[in-house]
């Protein structure tokens, strides 16, 4: 998968589905919204999938995409996760791309977004919680800001 953005609540299936078709052009039967083991194993493969979490946790809802969202929306998955954040009033996590697991890009329900340390012992659970931005993230003022040491910059 070339998306994986997790979003901190669900985000409503008609106004998704508006959305991508009026931004995007993303046909609305392009888009699932709902559990993977609830599609039919002979439904068409959508484009964008958006999944409930198993459990009641933070940053549980998961929108997933391939190439045909790539070419859809021309943008890579932080610039998606800002529109769609920004949109929807709702905070998301995507990878930050770098080697370290515990950290992520946090995208606030503003659209700004920053590179954050999650909580490793939440994570091993499947959650995903803010321990302190890495940088400044404006739409996140009461996020403490700690810098990564000098050996960790390679972000």
């Amino acid at each position: 998968m070339r998306y994986q953005i997790h979003f901190e609540r669900e985000l409503p299936a008609e106004a998704l589905r508006r959305f991508l078709r009026e931004v995007y052009g993303i046909a609305p039967d392009a888009v699932y919204v709902g559990r993977i083991a609830d599609r039919a194993v002979d439904d068409p493969r959508p484009v964008v999938m958006l999944n409930p979490p198993d459990e009641d946790e933070e940053f549980g809802w998961i929108l997933t995409g391939d190439n045909e969202l790539a070419d859809a929306t021309g943008q890579d998955e932080r610039e998606l996760a800002e529109n769609l954040a920004r949109t929807f009033g709702v905070r998301a996590f995507v990878d930050d791309g770098g080697i370290y697991p515990d950290r992520w890009v946090l995208v606030s329900a503003d659209g700004s977004s920053g590179r954050v340390l999650t909580d490793e012992d939440a994570a091993a659970d499947g959650h995903l919680r803010v321990v302190h931005a890495l940088e400044p993230i404006s739409g996140e003022p009461h996020l403490a800001v700690v810098p990564p040491p000098d050996w960790a910059r390679d972000w």
